[in-house]
């Protein structure tokens, strides 16, 4: 009896193991395919230094609705420096509550 439900439960998991796989991958790819294009709009407005510096930031985030802030952010600011600042604030924020 074990001979004939181990295959079964291999293959259950397997399947599992690889849906939750496949789910994560494309997440990492939204996410980023968004930062691409986040640092993209950002240099276009802002120049090459500021979306250097977003990038920087970006890299350390996943959080999708974080991420969708940034956009916001970009249209909304009139410059790379006021978008950097409104964008390191949280990022202090979070370390000194980690750190805490």
């Amino acid at each position: 009896l074990d001979d004939l439900e181990s295959p079964v439960i291999e293959t259950i998991w397997d399947r599992d193991f690889r849906e939750e796989g496949r789910k994560e991958g494309r997440e990492q790819g939204e996410v980023l395919g968004q930062r691409t294009t986040l640092v993209r709009l950002a240099r276009r407005k802002f120049g090459a230094e500021t979306a250097e510096r977003l990038a920087a930031l970006l890299e350390m985030d996943s959080d999708l609705e974080r991420i969708d802030h940034v956009a916001d952010l970009i249209i909304d600011c009139a410059s790379g420096s006021d978008l950097l600042k409104q964008l390191e604030r949280p990022v202090l924020a979070d370390t000194v509550e980690a750190a805490e």
